[in-house]
């Protein structure tokens, strides 16, 4: 793997991590691999002129459902919009750190077996979530020397879950 995947394997788990705690769930990462069960997916790509890819995400019924604020379990919609708010997080941390993309609409599909082929043969994100999983893929093409820079005092995004008015 690149140095530039790892660093952005790391950010997408950071991000996974803050976003499940934002709804009062607590992720820690697995070793192995989660037992077989019924999959929510949702799948979104994004786009720039430096750096284009995908982000899956699989987890359980039950991950999603203690996610869910509104508490109707685990909707398709629910799956759509935390895949959504994943990719928004990863997002801002990449225009943080110089590299703009803009996101596609994201898919949802239902599975219970789900293994992503991505290009570099890279590890999936593996996480324990109450009594399910999440599992989350990081597929990534760069121009060839990209970094991401270190975010300056004065980013001006706004923070994670803020509302902007314009």
């Amino acid at each position: 793997m690149t140095p530039l995947y790892d660093t952005l394997r790391d950010v997408l788990a950071g991000k996974a991590t803050e976003l499940f705690a934002d709804y009062g769930v607590t992720c820690t990462p697995l070793d192995t691999d989660p037992p077989s069960s019924s999959l929510l997916c949702g799948i979104l790509g994004f786009t720039g002129d430096q750096l284009c890819g995908s982000v899956v995400i699989a987890a359980t019924v039950d991950a999603i459902s203690r996610t869910n604020p509104i508490g109707d379990g685990p909707t398709r919609g629910w799956v759509a919009e935390l895949t959504n708010q994943l990719v928004g997080r990863f997002k801002n941390q990449l225009f943080r750190g110089g590299i703009e993309v803009a996101m596609s609409v994201p898919v949802v599909l239902t599975a219970t077996q789900l293994t992503p082929l991505p290009q570099a043969q890279a590890a999936p994100i593996k996480m324990q979530v109450a009594e399910g999983s999440v599992t989350i893929w990081l597929e990534i093409e760069a121009t060839p020397g990209l970094m991401l820079s270190e975010p300056g005092a004065d980013s001006e995004i706004a923070a994670e879950g803020e509302s902007m008015m314009f």
